[in-house]
């Protein structure tokens, strides 16, 4: 009975907690099966923890020598860092690249998940070592603190998809996100072992600090959860259009109030990159803010195919690089591109990437899919040919010198 209750007491508040964060998702239900493979790989990684931070101990022992300083140096240098990075391992292998990991509130809800299990490994060896009413303050205090800590780089994933697949611009972001939870960990470490040796001052420390970690993890789930993509359908375009004949702003499909002409639905509708208000075709300067509309861009040089966006300025931006040979377009965060803007739909395009030519797919989107002003169910994109998805324009540059796309696949 006594094993039983060791494993009831180790579970049940990592349970209740799980509970917690993946409840907080109200537009779609969390996959319960990769919430819970997520949570055994998170209780197994307590094993390669366990050894790294042994190692770890053992080596800053060696150099420094047993003592207070370098028990603070373990917990800051060893065991916040390996216990947050195996986390990570676990949730970057695994749930990252599910799809069912497809909005940004994902990033907290499954790396709590994986939290949530070695803090139950953790709870079951601190109890069956101590006494179980330890339960009291490893449930309110620890266990949400693995979580919440892990929420940290658990963002980071989120965002990380959302941006171009470069590691130059992936990997600060990472590792920003792996810094602060392992900062945060270390720390709620260091004022646990102050509070227990020195002073019942550092526990009011560390409570009034879980409190404020928490109120900031709420509002970041508050907020992606009221911005998913899965809350509302598509942002559906308008069909304001200007007039062929006179100028005069009307609507696509529709007679002119000011000169009875129809206006039909242009085949290009560009938009200034200053003020991104649509122009009609043919104009060189915005009519709301002068911008000069033909500003000659800059093509960078990169090998591979790859999507660019244009600067105010014309220069031109990665926005993915064409890795693979097949890519889905989308705003939800299970597409291998990435596009988040109420116009794009969760599922919007679809890429083949071939020799000697690449062909884009429409999904059915809401509002179309544009290659050179014309919307298409099925377009061969040509080297500098501007790509539209919803109201986002993109330039697609083919590969940048002689290799063949195979070569970027293997």
């Amino acid at each position: 009975m006594r094993y039983v209750a060791l494993l009831l007491l180790s579970l049940l508040p990592c349970v209740l907690w799980l509970w917690y964060f993946s409840s907080r998702s109200r537009y779609k239900r969390p996959s319960l099966r990769v919430l819970g493979i997520t949570f055994f790989l998170g209780s197994v990684a307590t094993i390669p923890a366990l050894l790294l931070n042994l190692a770890g101990q053992a080596g800053i022992y060696g150099i420094f020598g047993p003592g207070e300083a370098s028990h603070l140096l373990v917990l800051f240098l060893v065991v916040g860092p390996i216990e947050e990075l195996v986390k990570f391992w676990v949730v970057y292998q695994y749930a990252w690249r599910h799809e069912a990991f497809d909005e940004p509130l994902d990033g907290v809800i499954y790396s709590a998940t994986a939290a949530l299990g070695f803090a139950a490994v953790e709870n079951l060896i601190y109890l069956w070592q101590n006494d179980p009413s330890l339960v009291l303050l490893r449930g309110p205090l620890s266990n949400p603190g693995h979580a919440l800590f892990s929420a940290l780089w658990g963002l980071s994933l989120s965002r990380m998809k959302a941006v171009p697949n470069l590691w130059r611009e992936r990997l600060p972001i990472l590792a920003k996100g792996l810094f602060a939870a392992s900062l945060f960990h270390s720390l709620f470490d260091g004022l646990l072992v102050a509070a227990s040796r020195l002073s019942a001052l550092f526990f009011g420390v560390l409570v009034i600090a879980m409190i404020g970690l928490f109120v900031w993890v709420r509002r970041q789930i508050i907020y992606h959860r009221e911005n998913s993509p899965h809350r509302e359908g598509t942002i559906l375009l308008t069909t304001r259009r200007f007039c062929q004949e006179c100028g005069e702003p009307g609507r696509a499909k529709t007679t002119c109030a000011h000169c009875g002409a129809f206006i039909p639905e242009p085949e290009e509708m560009q938009d200034c990159p200053l003020c991104q208000i649509p122009q009609r075709p043919g104009a060189k300067f915005c009519t709301r803010c002068g911008a000069n509309l033909r500003v000659p861009a800059g093509k960078p040089q990169l090998v591979g195919a790859h999507f660019t966006t244009r600067t105010p300025t014309g220069q031109e931006r990665i926005a993915y690089l064409l890795n693979q040979p097949e890519i889905t377009i989308g705003r939800t965060l299970n597409n291998q591109f990435v596009i988040d803007h109420p116009s794009v739909s969760k599922r919007h395009a679809r890429l083949v990437l071939g020799e000697p030519e690449c062909i884009l797919y429409d999904l059915e989107s809401s509002n179309g899919t544009f290659v050179d002003g014309r919307r298409v169910r099925v377009g061969a994109l040509s080297d500098g040919c501007h790509v539209r998805f919803g109201r986002v324009n993109l330039i697609y540059r083919a590969a940048s010198d002689k290799k063949t796309l195979s070569t970027l696949f293997e």
